[in-house]
């Protein structure tokens, strides 16, 4: 019993170890993730990582948290004004640390395409395209390996129909395959 013990014990110790694994294979052994993303846009969100530091991030929205959009541009109306989304954007992502777990930071560039209601139901728009600069953290897991976290501010600007500034921003997670 005492031989099971010890041998169970070094195991346990080795297998703990900080150096005898990664913090996560979020980007290196796991390249797909799918997951859900809260604020503007609430979406069904996915990222593919090209390779350790370059990903392409994408979604499909369909809600927004208080904002309403006309001729001139984004207003606070808080009426939960639903539409559909699309984004696109182009990441790259350096680690801060990596530990037990593993924090990034990323900068990007992308789009944004918003249809149906999106401009208040005043029928004069069916669409519009924002360009946005996603900034944001990414929080990788050594248990689980395939989860990530994320917070991302994403500036930008409404290119049509109407020229103004707006800011997206997210919480999200997603799972690794």
């Amino acid at each position: 019993m005492k031989r099971v013990t010890t041998l169970s014990a070094l195991v346990l110790a080795i297998a703990a170890a900080p150096g005898s694994a990664r913090a996560t294979e979020v980007g290196t052994a796991r390249t797909f993730g799918l997951g859900v993303q809260l604020f503007e846009p609430t979406a069904l969100i996915g990222k593919l990582f090209l390779d350790r530091n370059d990903a392409l991030d994408f979604g499909v929205g369909f809600w927004g948290y208080g904002r309403c959009y006309n001729n001139n541009g984004p207003y606070t109306c808080y009426n939960g004004n639903q539409y559909f989304s699309i984004h696109f954007d182009y990441l790259y992502e350096e680690s801060i640390v990596d530990t037990a777990v593993r924090l990034d930071w990323h900068v990007g560039a992308g789009g944004r395409m918003a249809f149906d209601s999106y401009y208040n139901g005043d029928g004069r728009h069916d669409a519009a395209l924002f360009a946005r600069v996603p900034i944001g953290l990414d929080l990788g897991f050594r248990r689980p390996r395939w989860l990530e976290v994320y917070l991302e501010v994403a500036p930008g600007l409404w290119i049509y129909p109407p020229l103004a500034f707006d800011i997206d921003v997210g919480l999200g997670a997603r799972a690794y395959f």
